[in-house]
């Protein structure tokens, strides 16, 4: 993939997502997405951003096809490809929809889980998880 154009139609297609439901995540216009797509224009630095949160892909990917490298540490926080592989369908739509949701909606919601699983820190939690 040479083109930013090939990459945004490729996890679009990799999502699942067809142009028109792509546009609702966005707010991008069908006909902006279609140009982009096939490289008749360049997204705008907002258009990255909205792309990227829909994708769940990087801007760097979006702009050069590569990733940035994370120091070990930072990189532990993220899911590796094959993880986010891995989730399910229905999971990812439970996530899409809880990006919607205002900051006080998601904390009540961090707060369900922690009492959930018995823990005041999730990312130590996780951590732990994945080392078992």
């Amino acid at each position: 993939m040479d083109t930013v154009g090939e990459r945004i139609k490729y996890a679009r297609k990799k999502n699942n997502l067809t142009i028109t439901a792509l546009s609702k995540l966005t707010g991008l216009s069908v006909g902006n997405l279609s140009d982009l797509e096939n490289n008749k224009s360049m997204p705008s630095s907002n258009a990255l951003i909205k792309l990227k949160n829909a994708l769940n892909v990087s801007i760097d990917w979006l702009l050069t096809g590569q990733q940035i490298e994370y120091v070990k540490e930072e990189e532990e926080k993220y899911l590796s490809r094959e993880e986010f592989e891995s989730i399910s369908e229905k999971d990812k739509i439970i996530f899409k929809a809880f990006e919607t949701l205002p900051e006080e909606r998601k904390r009540d919601i961090e707060g369900y889980i922690k009492v959930s699983l018995n823990t005041t820190d999730l990312e130590e939690f996780i951590k732990k998880e994945k080392k078992v």
